[in-house]
Parts: structure tokens; C-alpha cells; sequence
């Protein structure tokens, strides 16, 4: 009789194809794999941590590190006048690199926590986030950690710690998604949005939503549009940003609601394996893939419409070389970035 620990052994022993370049968006089938071989684990002895399925997930695929192009701890900026600028512009090349400050982690599905953003690590699925925003500008949330930085040159263009507004009592919630346009940004957290002026970065209007608001539909001047309930489908309720009071509610839509005021939000972009390994990377153009990161997230492109493919694309990544120890820290999940990178390629 074969057990499941016996028969799991079996199956990782199985040869199959070459992941690359096998889309995906996150290492979910080699984290599977990771936690279920947790299981088949020796148990820890007394006064022993207990294993991390991220550390032994890197381990048993060798991770070793590894120098990339996002790797050097500079700001990697791409001034006119700059020592870059000459190789700012080539497919595939990093246009800038911006080094993030704080204790990040890897942590489940090769995914990054930062424990000072506000989010539970639990919940922090959608907490990384990015949107074309403001004149030539991208803007980078954490939950509640903001950045506005140059899209073309990498410049930091001001930060913003929503927690120093009280108002803003929901932020534990977690962000769920990002609205922008050249003068504003609006970020829907389950349970409140807030809206923030592009140009400086200043808190304008906070709202805590009633329950049943779903999805942010439109945006017109002060007035915010979101989707009722699910067993109201097909409703929609209105609030104002500006005094959070309800506009109206439990009606029907029609074009003047929600057309006409909706803002830009983040583009889709893909990332792949990388030379089978925990490494993965974002997708530059169909085929071609910009420098391996380990827990690559892939945020959005700058310029992207539907006539025309985004030149830029940014994301979020731990540099190859950048972990800390694997061994288990009681403190937080997962294991140590000593080196998060947000980072933009150029797509051709």
C-alpha cells in the first residue's frame, strides 16, 4: 500500500515539460506542491521553529542567488542628461529601477507581504497595485503606503501614509482596486474609498461605504457609482466623496451614470516561470520577457489603450540575489526580501 507521502514523492519524481513559457500569475502549482510536502515533513522536535513551506520550497528547487538587471541597490533612474539615458530606450531593457524601503516577505504562492502596509498578510492579494496616473506619472499603492514616480524616468514624485488621516478608520479592510486619471487617484478598499490629488499626493475626500456597495463603476466629479449587492444585480448606488453622503440608491443605472466618468485603471500584464527555477518574470511583449525576480507581481502598463499596446510595463519583484536567510523567523510569515525592487521595462 502506498502512502500519500510516498505517492506525493512519486509524482514530484515524474518528468514533465518545460514550463517556459507557460503563462501564469502567480507560482501557485509549485507552492502547491511546496505546502504539500510540508505535510510529509519530519515534525519538529521540542524548542524547534516550525519548517517554512517558502523556504522549503526554495530549497528544494535550488534556489541560489542570482544577479539581474534589477538587482544593483541604486535608484536606477532615466534622466535626459543621465549616465543611463543612452540605454534607456532598447526591447526588453530596464528603464528604471526604484529600491523599496521596509520588511518585505515572500510568502504563500511566491507572493509579497510587506507588514507595515497596514494589510493582513492574509489578505493581501490585491494590496500591490499600480495605475497610469497624473501628468506622465505611475502610481504605486501598498494599501496604505503610496508613490507617485515618473513613468519615463523613474523620479519619486511625493509618498503618502494614508494612516496619518483618521478619517481613514477602513484601510485594515485591505485595497481592492485603483481608479485614476491625470488629477486624481481613487482607491475602493472593502470597506471605504478614498480619493488623492495626483499632483502632491494630499488626501481630498474619504468615505466609508454602506454594506452591499460592490464594484466602483464611475466617477463623476465628486460623485462615486457602485454596483448594489449581488442580490440587488443590476442595481447601483451613488455616493458623494466629497461629504460621504448617499446620492441615491436600489436604481436601475442608465448611460448618463455610468459612462463618461470612468477612470483608468490598471492594465493586465502576465509573468512566467524562468529557466524552471522559483524565478519568474514579466511579459515585455508575446514572447519576450523582461529580468527574472523571484515573486514577480506584474502591476500594469503605461500607455495602454486599445488601439495601442502599452510602452512600459511596471511590476514588482524581489531581486534574485536580494533574500535574506530561509531559515524561520516567528515574527512573520515566509522569508526575508532583503532587496524589493519596483521596476519598469520597456516592451519594444
Amino acid at each position: 500500500m502506498v502512502t500519500p507521502c510516498e505517492g506525493f514523492a512519486r509524482f514530484r519524481s515524474m518528468p514533465g515539460p518545460s514550463p517556459f513559457p507557460r503563462v501564469r500569475f502567480a507560482a501557485a502549482a509549485a507552492t502547491a506542491a511546496a505546502l504539500a510536502a510540508s505535510a510529509c515533513a519530519v515534525t519538529p522536535g521540542p524548542g524547534e521553529p516550525a519548517p517554512d513551506p517558502v523556504a522549503e520550497y526554495l530549497a528544494e528547487t535550488g534556489y541560489e542567488p542570482t544577479v539581474s538587471d534589477i538587482s544593483p541597490r541604486e535608484h536606477l533612474l532615466c534622466t535626459a542628461d543621465g549616465e543611463r539615458a543612452p540605454d534607456c530606450d532598447g526591447r526588453g531593457q530596464v528603464r528604471w529601477s526604484l529600491p523599496l524601503e521596509g520588511e518585505y516577505r515572500l510568502i504563500e504562492w511566491l507572493t509579497f507581504y510587506h507588514p507595515d502596509t497596514g494589510a493582513a498578510h492574509y489578505d493581501n492579494a490585491s494590496t500591490f497595485q499600480a495605475v497610469e496616473a497624473g501628468d506622465g506619472g505611475v502610481f504605486y499603492a501598498e494599501n496604505a503606503l503610496l508613490r507617485m514616480v515618473d513613468a519615463d524616468t523613474g523620479e519619486l514624485r511625493w509618498t503618502t501614509d494614508l494612516r496619518r488621516n483618521p478619517e481613514a478608520d477602513f484601510l485594515h479592510s485591505g485595497l481592492r482596486s485603483l481608479h485614476a486619471d491625470t488629477d486624481r487617484i481613487v482607491l475602493r478598499f472593502a470597506d471605504g474609498l478614498v480619493e488623492v490629488d495626483a499632483a502632491e499626493g494630499a488626501v481630498s475626500g474619504v468615505v466609508a461605504l454602506p454594506e452591499c456597495a460592490g464594484d466602483l463603476t464611475a466617477v463623476d466629479g465628486s460623485r462615486v457609482v457602485l454596483e448594489h449587492c449581488h442580490d440587488r444585480e443590476g442595481s447601483y448606488m451613488a455616493l458623494d466623496l466629497a461629504t460621504g453622503r448617499t446620492l441615491w440608491e436600489f436604481r436601475q443605472g442608465d448611460e448618463a451614470d455610468l459612462s463618461g466618468g470612468r477612470l483608468n485603471t490598471p492594465s493586465r500584464v502576465f509573468t512566467t516561470e524562468v529557466d524552471e527555477g522559483p524565478a519568474s518574470a514579466v511579459e515585455v511583449n508575446p514572447g519576450w520577457y523582461g529580468p527574472a525576480g523571484l515573486g514577480t507581481v506584474a502591476l500594469t502598463r503605461i500607455g495602454d489603450t486599445p488601439q495601442e499596446r502599452g510602452h512600459t510595463t511596471v511590476a514588482l519583484a524581489c531581486a534574485p540575489d536580494g533574500l535574506g536567510t530561509l531559515e524561520p523567523e516567528p515574527h512573520a510569515p515566509g522569508v526575508r526580501c532583503a532587496e524589493p525592487r519596483l521596476y519598469a521595462v520597456n516592451t519594444g
